[in-house]
């Protein structure tokens, strides 16, 4: 399962990862590059700020992606060219009330479905969700309504060079503990 970094509302980069523990599955954030997958395992290197780092996961993995992960392919002219027409029902309106401004409110809204019906037939007419439609709590919404509220913002530089590969074991996670605070990373 693949997720965007964050999302644009109160820019905490919680989704993704929220995703995977409600779902009970392993995450990686942070995805620059899939580097192999081989049976269940995923390979990826995943971006450290200042670095990055190699690591393993067996499936199924939710991932958040960044926007340096890959160089998006050329858009293919006859998708586009065919989807260049699509409308959502609010541009119909506004392009009825723009080209019959002397029409009754009546007159524009048959003209509406009538366009809208044409859209649909040729599969044109995007569907529109807003929090009206999904009668949503605006108080659960955007920034208000997010659990995570950003105190403060702290940048930390990492200065070691390479990596160290630890054993899957409770003197490797010791050893683990003991060079981040060895190196100032915690504490």
């Amino acid at each position: 399962m693949l997720c965007g970094r964050q999302a644009i509302d109160g820019d905490t980069a919680q989704v993704g990862p929220q995703c995977a523990e409600k779902l009970g599955i392993t995450q990686i954030t942070y995805l620059e590059q899939v580097i192999s997958i081989i049976g269940d395992t995923v390979r990826v290197r995943r971006s450290m700020g200042h670095g990055w780092e190699i690591v393993e996961a067996k499936t199924p993995l939710l991932m958040t992606v960044i926007e340096t992960a890959n160089e998006p392919r050329p858009a293919a002219a006859k998708r586009v060219l065919r989807y260049k027409r699509a409308r959502v029902l609010d541009e119909v309106a506004g392009e009825v009330k723009q080209a019959l401004p002397e029409a009754t409110d009546a007159q524009r809204e048959e003209e509406v479905s009538c366009r809208a019906a044409a859209l649909a037939a040729k599969g044109l007419l995007v569907e529109q969700w807003n929090l009206d439609r999904i009668n949503a709590d605006l108080q659960r919404c955007g920034l208000a309504g997010s659990p995570t509220k950003v105190h403060r913002v702290q940048s930390i530089v990492l200065t070691k060079q390479g990596y160290t590969e630890m054993p899957a074991t409770a003197e490797g996670v010791q050893q683990l503990i003991h060079e981040l605070v060895v190196d100032r990373t915690l504490g």
